[in-house]
């Protein structure tokens, strides 16, 4: 299934009009934001610092600390683009903003970046915090921190820019999930011992 193809599916699921959430990237676009990207890691040393890591972290808890640690360099370092927070849970984590032009960007980290590794990167389940926060066009960025774990925490190594376009292979797994009033309104047996 393709990226475009995946929201148009998913906005039915939700009971949802579907409109179009996937714009292919324009021309330069791309450039520009890597172009800028390049400036904020070369002008904040991203490369090579060190982010600390609290002791007996799991690899989520390092993926969020060394998010903490890199954003708010690029946020000093990006000239062009502004790094910011998109409110709620959900997809995105972050947007990426140029005047009017907003681009949601998701950001990951990974010690152990393998071209042929095939586990899951969740990346969204819900249209609705796009559909609130974006407008068309709406690229796709994501944003992976790849690092290599040392005594004393975490080397950056690189930051890898993903420009994800409407016929972008995605991975689709239908889940169910529950919740306290769910079970407790739900006409299925239970019992509390």
């Amino acid at each position: 299934m393709t990226f475009s193809e995946f929201y148009i599916e998913l906005q039915k699921r939700e009971g949802l009009q579907p409109k179009i959430l996937v714009d292919t990237w324009p021309g330069n676009l791309a450039e520009e934001i890597i172009a800028d990207f390049l400036h904020g890691v070369n002008s904040q040393s991203i490369k090579g610092s060190l982010c600390p890591i609290r002791p007996g972290s799991s690899n989520q808890s390092i993926g969020n600390q060394v998010e903490s640690f890199v954003v708010p360099k690029l946020i000093d370092g990006l000239a062009k683009f502004r790094l910011e927070k998109c409110s709620g849970a959900g997809y995105p984590d972050q947007q990426l903003r140029m005047g009017d032009l907003l681009i949601p960007l998701e950001l990951k980290a990974t010690g152990d970046w393998n071209p042929n590794d095939s586990n899951r990167r969740v990346l969204t389940s819900s249209s609705e915090k796009l559909r609130k926060y974006f407008r068309t066009p709406i690229y796709h960025l994501l944003c992976t921190v790849l690092y290599t774990a040392e005594a004393g925490g975490t080397r950056i190594d690189a930051i890898r820019l993903d420009f994800l376009e409407p016929d972008s292979p995605v991975s689709v797994r239908l889940e169910v999930s529950v919740n306290h009033k769910l079970l407790a309104t739900g006409k299925h047996k239970n019992v509390t011992i």
